[in-house]
Parts: structure tokens; C-alpha cells; sequence
């Protein structure tokens, strides 16, 4: 799953993306996003992101939009990361990922943006290590 977190005002988008899926399965939806993909030449943030965007669909990989101000269950952010639940929970233990309790409850909500960050400095130090491991090996 590649996720990409949206800042700013996307309600239309949310709602389309509620009600509709594309199956990276189906081989229309990824020649469709690979010919799409390529026609997108500019350099620009939006481009750059909408362009990796349509790759990883021609590539069979499940797309996920979301809000970088949504909240997700620590169930959520597991499916999010690649983890376990009981991960998320002592990552939140730990500081590591910040979230908040719902009133009156112990049901905890985590923010999509921190989740990114938390997703993104664990790539970062994964690469990390593979660089110390081809540098060695």
C-alpha cells in the first residue's frame, strides 16, 4: 500500500474516493495510470505527486488517500505502517507516535501526518542500514 497524506481542503476528493475504487489488479486501471502517469511532464510538487501516484497503480500497488489532519484507530495506522496493533500501542507508549484519548474513554486516535512521519523516518533509517550493509558487504 503507498500511502500519500494530503494537507489542505480535499473534501471533493474525499468524497469521490469513498465511492469509488480502482482495482490496481485490473489491467485497464494500470495501463490507464501508466499512460496517464507518463503524460504528466512538469516538475511541480502536485505533479510529482499525482505522477508517483498513477506509478505505483501501474505497478499493482493498492493507493491510499487520506487527510494529513484524519485520525486512525491504532488499528488503522498498524494497516498504515505494516505492523501489529500491539506495535502501534507501544509506539505510542514509547512517545514515539503522538495521539490523543477519546472523552471519556481509553480508545486512543493518531493523526495520518504523524503516522507518515513515523512511516518516513522508519524508511529513512531502513535505507540507512542498507547502505551500511552494501558499504560492508
Amino acid at each position: 500500500v503507498a500511502l500519500i497524506a494530503v494537507t489542505g481542503s480535499m473534501e471533493v476528493m474525499a468524497t469521490r474516493a469513498l465511492t469509488t475504487a480502482l482495482d490496481p489488479v485490473d489491467p485497464t486501471v494500470r495501463s490507464d495510470a501508466k499512460s496517464l502517469a507518463g503524460r504528466l511532464r512538469g516538475d511541480s510538487p502536485v505533479e510529482a505527486a499525482v505522477r508517483a501516484m498513477l506509478d505505483e497503480v501501474a505497478h499493482g500497488v493498492r493507493v491510499v488517500v487520506l487527510r494529513a489532519d484524519e485520525e486512525v484507530t491504532p488499528a488503522g495506522a498498524a494497516d498504515l505502517l505494516g505492523v501489529t496493533r500491539q506495535f502501534v500501542d507501544r509506539l505510542c507508549e514509547d512517545g514515539v507516535l503522538p495521539f490523543r484519548r477519546l472523552p471519556g474513554s481509553r480508545h486512543r486516535r493518531i493523526r495520518v501526518q504523524d503516522v507518515v512521519d513515523v512511516a518516513a523516518e522508519r524508511e529513512q533509517r531502513r535505507a540507512g542500514g542498507d547502505a551500511i550493509r552494501a558499504a560492508m558487504g
